[in-house]
């Protein structure tokens, strides 16, 4: 059950805005609210999803932990939205995907082709914000026996509901001939063959396939309860499980505006609540933890949760794009990545500010970090200018765009050697 649809938005912007990170998250309900769309088909699971997990599984196949050697093939960036058949966002949903490297094997002791790419991460996952959107960085899937292009999608939403269905890429030679595909309908067929187009400023032909999956089935809101309830807690920026000791971390569940936050019988500042959503900053305890929520008609019952020493991450701006400002208040991001809000992307040798969380404290008698951090724009490490603590629980990073082709780039970062659990991408357009 989706419970998170709207005031999920608004505790959004009220974060950011209560932050000074500069841009908003914004959801759009769905434009079918009448009429409910059609679910994307079922599809089978295939006999390559990963017997054994890679130690990487972000969104990023590309590149594996901090690897200077990126995967051989044609870059290309998943992305899209999870929505309910009404059409609205599924916040909090688990994406997975899977596919073959440009030689055509998986990472999977089966695997037809035994030629693989061992710079190829092969599996990735990532977790929707309220938007509903994801991201993944990969390689367009090669080629082997039987098969046309694809790549393997598996959605867990909130409560368990699941669906596992395949994307393919629009003209391939093969999509004729393929069982797996040619046993949907042609209505069905168009829901999951999109097209690859070319990234738009691009210099290395990086190509962008929109997916949008629509769930098979319709939520059912709650009425309201007379306690505060609590469903999860997860990391602010990545909203990953858990989070970061003395970081920000968001709570979900229903009746939480205006409740009391406790962590281990320790209150939690709050940073801003809705209804459905709050964002505290923990206390500096690592380990397993007990939350409890006080409000106007009683307390909530405990909800327990992992914070970790260290969980860094950055915030981006819609799940996707890094929310990176300029010295003037204006976001570097492609046009109408914000709404309402003028976006320019970056520019090779700019200076931009990075904002996240679960970066650890600051040194004694200083806002500069203790723990040092390394960003990575692709394969290639930004020259961090200064990175300290803004204000309790939210890091802030002034870096230097290292000079790169026109396109999409992912962003990922680390912390003493911890990596975050997502990237994020900029776009470069030096035109």
């Amino acid at each position: 059950m989706n419970h998170f649809k709207n005031d999920s938005t608004a505790s959004r912007r009220q974060f950011l805005a209560a932050m000074g990170l500069g841009g908003f998250f914004y959801t759009a309900r769905g434009a079918f609210a009448q009429q409910l769309l059609t679910a994307t088909p079922a599809q089978t699971l295939g006999p390559y999803y990963p017997d054994v997990m890679p130690l990487d599984q972000d969104n990023d196949l590309l590149v594996i932990n901090d690897a200077t050697t990126p995967a051989i093939g044609e870059i290309s960036w998943i992305s899209g939205r999870i929505l309910d058949r009404r059409g609205d966002p599924v916040r909090g949903a688990l994406v997975e995907i899977w596919q073959a490297d440009n030689n055509g094997a998986y990472i999977h002791t089966r695997s037809p082709i035994a030629n693989r790419d061992r710079a190829f991460q092969g599996y990735g996952k990532f977790i929707t914000g309220s938007t509903g959107q994801y991201l993944f960085r990969t390689v367009k899937p090669g080629l082997y026996p039987g098969r046309t292009r694809h790549v393997h999608v598996q959605v867990t939403a909130p409560g368990g509901v699941k669906l596992v269905t395949q994307l393919y890429v629009t003209g391939d030679a093969r999509n004729a001939a393929d069982g797996v595909l040619r046993g949907l309908t042609a209505a069905q067929q168009a829901m999951v063959v999109v097209p690859w187009s070319g990234v738009e400023g691009s210099r290395i032909g990086e190509l962008l396939a929109n997916f949008d999956v629509v769930l098979g089935y319709t939520p059912v809101e709650n009425a309201p309860t007379a306690r505060p309830t609590m469903v999860s807690m997860v990391h602010a920026a990545t909203l990953h499980p858990g989070g970061a000791a003395a970081g920000l971390v968001t709570i979900a569940g229903t009746g939480l505006e205006g409740a009391a936050i406790e962590i281990n019988n320790q209150p939690a500042q709050v940073v801003s609540s809705t209804a459905t959503e709050v964002t505290v900053r923990a206390p500096e305890t690592a380990g397993r933890v007990e939350v409890k929520a006080t409000g106007a008609s009683g307390d909530s019952t405990v909800l327990t949760g992992d914070l970790q020493a260290l969980m860094p991450g950055l915030f981006l701006l819609d799940n996707q794009n890094v929310n990176a400002v300029r010295a003037d208040g204006s976001i570097a991001a492609p046009d109408g990545t914000v709404k309402d809000a003028a976006t320019v992307p970056a520019r090779s040798g700019e200076i931009l500010t990075l904002t996240g969380t679960g970066f650890g404290p600051a040194a004694q008698d200083s806002t500069a970090l203790l723990n040092p951090v390394r960003i990575q724009i692709d394969t290639v490490a930004a020259e961090v200018i200064a990175a300290e603590l803004a204000e309790p629980g939210l890091a802030r990073f002034t870096v230097k765009v290292p000079d790169l082709a026109d396109g999409d780039h992912s962003v990922t970062v680390q912390a003493a050697g911890v990596r975050a659990a997502k990237i994020g991408k900029l776009r470069i357009q030096n035109g």
